[in-house]
């Protein structure tokens, strides 16, 4: 099993990397948040094996990885599911919907119903609870700063939002990213607006 993997960036997408290590492999990762090319990075992974594929999550601490492992473990819950709800919500998202024992807000991820929601909170709230450490909900303010930071949480978001703006303009996702990671080496974007009107500017 595949637990941890350090290495560069070479290829990016929203939620996929590829990372080549220093023994040359290249791993292909799914991340909950964006990483640049030509980055080094360090994940925590879980290696999920199936009859028909096999697939590697990364998370940038050991809490993430923990949380993925017990969504999987839920009933119902898939890895790929599993892994949209730390996408969507981030860790500490995740933690305080379980603490408060609320649905509606892990019903915000993709592929969550109401009986998905509930069946989580069932399976998870006292196990989240007995943990501690990032796994309560009255720690989650403090152990926020431990998950995935605010910056990569940010530029991920400022990534997905262009990524979408432009494919309802009609462009699509192989135009744009290579474009998109070239402008974000060359410049700081500070918004998804002014990004995209950089993208604009060099797809028309």
């Amino acid at each position: 099993m595949i637990g941890y993997i350090e290495g560069n960036v070479v290829a990016a997408e929203p939620h996929r990397i590829i990372v080549l290590t220093a023994q040359g492999l290249g791993y292909e990762v799914h991340v909950p948040t964006m990483h640049m090319p030509g980055k080094g990075v360090t994940l925590f992974t879980t290696h999920i094996i199936r009859e028909d594929a096999q697939a590697l999550y990364g998370f940038v601490n050991l809490d993430e990885k923990r949380l993925f492992e017990m969504l999987v473990e839920v009933n119902g819950v898939g890895p790929k599911t599993a892994f949209g709800l730390v996408a969507h919500l981030g860790h500490e998202g995740v933690i305080q919907a379980i603490g408060l024992e609320n649905a509606g807000i892990l019903k915000q991820a993709p592929g969550i119903g109401k009986k998905g929601a509930e069946q989580i909170i069932l399976s998870l709230k006292d196990k989240i609870a007995k943990l501690g450490g990032g796994f309560t909900a009255s720690q989650t303010k403090m152990d926020a700063i431990d998950a995935v930071p605010a910056a990569d949480r940010r530029f991920s978001r400022l990534m997905g939002e262009t990524l979408q703006a432009c494919q309802e303009l009609g462009y699509k996702e192989q135009q744009v990213l290579p474009v998109m990671n070239r402008l974000l080496n060359e410049n700081e974007y500070t918004s998804a607006e002014d990004l995209l009107k950089g993208l604009l500017r060099e797809l028309r």
